[in-house]
């Protein structure tokens, strides 16, 4: 030791050449062990021998002495812009941080969007029409986002048709929806329905496997089913807070179609009425359970009833003025 600095030596055989290097600092020590490296290279070409080729010799030494040259400069310059760095960031934290790296990045990100906000809204100003197109676009988008069904809604949706199924006869469920509710119910049960979510829509489709299932079938994904048979497997489609296929599925399912394959051509052909005359024979059914009341018989009555009364008034009269006299 010498002041406080390390001394480091190193003795380097280059044939009938001795080298001896001295280190004070752990960069010049990285340094010199990189030049031991490669005389002790250039001293293995020809191992137990030292007549090692001058040529080769002086041309690893004029390298190794080119490359030390070019890192002692960038050694001194980041040494000398260190030091610089470290003058100019006196002052406050607040100014340090913000002449640090991470304040010049967010002060440059910032700057870029304030520019692309001011040029949005410079180009909103002398294209209305396009910027309303653009707005529109991105209002659907947020609200069919917004309004995207989950897998929970699919399953409530799904309980709920099958209930409404299980209300009804089966002699007059829909063949087409009652098939559709149990298909889905059972993949339900065997944990095969798996929910999708793009976005702005949802997509349920099914699987071969159960997720939790331990077959080796299930988990290789060298035999797993390819992306390009998905579109077969889907089985709906959630869009705007609805299930599109099951509703669909669900429509006129109290009516059963089979028992209409056995009517006569003529019944089968027939045009369905129109809603005024469905409403008209309804509110002709409602009055056929009224009572019936004739006319005629009803002034005839009306006349009985007041000759009726007519004697026993005069008499009431009578009476009364016979007792206010007396």
């Amino acid at each position: 030791m010498h002041g406080g600095t390390e001394k480091t030596i190193f003795c380097f055989p280059i044939g009938p050449i001795t080298l001896h290097v001295q280190c004070f600092s752990p960069f010049w020590l990285i340094s010199f062990t990189s030049l031991r490296a490669t005389l002790s290279q250039c001293w293995k070409l020809s191992p137990g021998s030292s007549s090692c080729a001058t040529s080769t010799v002086n041309c690893e030494l004029s390298h190794f002495v080119r490359s030390f040259a070019n890192m002692a400069a960038s050694w001194l310059l980041k040494r000398w812009c260190s030091t610089a760095a470290t003058e100019t960031t006196k002052g406050t934290r607040w100014q340090r941080l913000r002449n640090s790296r991470a304040g010049v990045w967010c002060r440059s990100l910032l700057s870029d969007y304030k520019e692309a906000c001011r040029e949005a809204v410079l180009g909103a100003r002398e294209r209305p029409l396009k910027a309303s197109v653009y707005l529109g676009l991105l209002g659907g988008m947020y609200a069919c986002h917004y309004t995207n069904p989950d897998d929970t809604s699919f399953e409530t949706s799904l309980l709920e048709t099958s209930n409404r199924l299980a209300l009804l006869s089966p002699w007059i469920r829909s063949g087409t929806s009652d098939g559709h509710v149990q298909t889905l119910v059972k993949l339900r049960n065997e944990g095969r329905l798996r929910y999708a979510s793009l976005g702005i829509a949802s997509l349920t489709y099914y699987t071969d496997y159960d997720s939790e299932s331990s077959l080796y079938e299930a988990h290789c994904s060298a035999i797993s089913v390819p992306w390009a048979e998905l579109p077969e497997r889907v089985l709906d489609v959630g869009f705007t807070g609805r299930w599109w296929v099951l509703d669909h599925k669900m429509k006129d399912f109290d009516i059963n179609e089979e028992e209409f394959k056995h009517l006569p051509p003529a019944l089968v052909a027939a045009v369905p009425l129109s809603p005024q005359i469905t409403e008209r024979n309804e509110r002709m059914h409602q009055e056929s359970w009224k009572a019936v009341v004739m006319e005629d018989e009803s002034d005839e009555l009306d006349g009985i009833q007041k000759a009726m009364d007519t004697p026993v008034k005069g008499i009431e009269r009578s009476t009364i003025n016979k007792a206010q006299t007396s």
